[in-house]
């Protein structure tokens, strides 16, 4: 303790800073130079007990805002069960935005109640940096908004409640002058029938799974108009998708969609060199003209579930591919709805594709079966790549028998010709 006493108060203070609030106060219990040394944190992060109704915790937020010292609040963190009165959750982030926060979270548990209806307040907190909110309802956007420092914005599950839900999408983001980061999972019940981000200064956008269950698709769409993007991630077979400008800047992308009319997708990715694929409506989506842009990837991933039928296509316009990730994993199958395995037969391409012969080094197969055709499309692989370093096999297996068969069966089949690469087995 002598050791740590020795230390600044503003050191001490900093420390604080990355402990929770409640234990940060109850350091107040140690000795007299603690005894107001919490008051100096410039931070509040504080759960509260989702389902007890006698939970303290307004009485804690209320008595920490109340006696703080700090000069400003820069951070608040503040997750909340259903019982938390809208009256205090309001008058919390009119604190916060008063002491200019830069860094604000709300998050609440609402079920079985409705979402929190969201303080208007912060929607004109000028020096706002990261807003995160989820399970939040928007009534309503003052035409004051302008949050003109945000660069980080998180919209979980965020209910839009308006007769004009597309507009209050479209009014949130365009006073965003400088968003850089979007992360959106959609209400299942929400009205936004076309979600547009049309955000100049975006770099990263990551759209998640909608939560509810497996449901039928809907008619809602997603716009999406972001010309500075450098990382894309779609993770939404509910939705339809439409891209309205190239991205000359991305770099990595992830793509997990169901719906067929998104065949423009693939063209905005031409500069990625990173991309992951799984695309249930492959047979639609993924044709000669959409992927004969994708000449810089170095770096692929793709479902064998639902987009196998096209490793030969992708491979033919990838000639800077250098790391090839096959994904068979039963995880997969709940991402992209389709029990749909590798094709039946293994058709060999007439033409050596370029990055087996002058860049692949890497490849690895999570979830290989052993099937007649995977053997097929691992020894092509195998004899074709004449820079290939490594390939790991990853596979369900029940005892080393089944290992070393796996192993004897693929090199047992190779010419003399093939590669000299170090070949793994990983058991799952």
């Amino acid at each position: 303790m002598s050791s740590i006493c020795e230390l600044s108060d503003d050191l001490l203070v900093k420390i604080l800073s990355l402990v929770k609030t409640k234990d940060a106060v109850a350091t107040s219990l140690l000795s007299k130079r603690w005894l107001s040394l919490w008051k100096l944190v410039p931070r509040l992060d504080y759960v509260t007990t989702p389902w007890h109704s006698s939970d303290p915790s307004s009485d804690f937020i209320n008595n920490f805002l109340l006696l703080s010292e700090a000069p400003v609040l820069e951070t608040m963190h503040l997750r909340l069960g259903y019982f938390c009165k809208r009256e205090e959750h309001e008058r919390w982030v009119e604190i916060a935005v008063a002491r200019h926060v830069r860094v604000l979270e709300l998050i609440h548990s609402t079920y079985p109640s409705t979402p929190m209806p969201c303080p208007s307040s912060l929607f004109t907190c000028r020096g706002l940096v990261v807003l995160s909110l989820q399970e939040v309802m928007i009534w309503e956007i003052p035409s004051t908004i302008f949050l003109q420092s945000l660069k980080t914005l998180s919209l979980l599950c965020v209910r839009f409640c308006s007769r004009r839900d597309d507009e209050l999408v479209h009014t949130l983001l365009s006073a965003c002058p400088v968003l850089e980061t979007l992360v959106v999972r959609r209400w299942l019940e929400d009205c936004v029938t076309t979600f547009n981000i049309a955000v100049p200064s975006l770099q990263s956008l990551y759209i998640m799974h909608r939560p509810g269950g497996h449901v039928q698709t809907d008619d809602r769409e997603c716009v999406i108009n972001a010309p500075s993007l450098k990382a894309l991630k779609v993770s939404d077979e509910l939705s339809w998708f439409r891209l309205l400008v190239e991205m000359p800047k991305l770099v990595k992308a992830e793509i997990k969609i169901r719906q067929d009319d998104s065949k423009k997708l693939l063209r905005c990715l031409a500069s990625a060199k990173h991309l992951s694929l799984c695309v249930t409506s492959a047979k639609q989506l993924l044709t000669e003209k959409s992927v004969e842009n994708l000449c810089q990837l170095e770096y692929l991933e793709l479902c064998t579930i639902c987009s196998s039928d096209w490793l030969c296509l992708l491979l033919k316009h990838s000639p800077k591919l250098r790391v090839l990730r096959l994904n068979n994993q039963t995880s997969q199958r709940n991402c992209c709805g389709s029990s749909r395995k590798i094709r039946v037969k293994w058709e060999e391409p007439c033409c050596v594709p370029e990055c087996l012969v002058t860049s692949l080094e890497t490849v690895e197969w999570i979830g290989y079966e052993g099937t007649e055709t995977e053997k097929e499309v691992a020894i092509y692989i195998l004899e074709k790549a004449n820079h290939l370093k490594k390939m790991t096999i990853s596979r369900h297996i029940t005892n080393l028998r089944e290992k070393y068969r796996t192993l004897i069966d693929l090199v047992s089949r190779l010419s003399c010709c093939a590669s000299k690469c170090r070949l793994e087995f990983v058991r799952l």
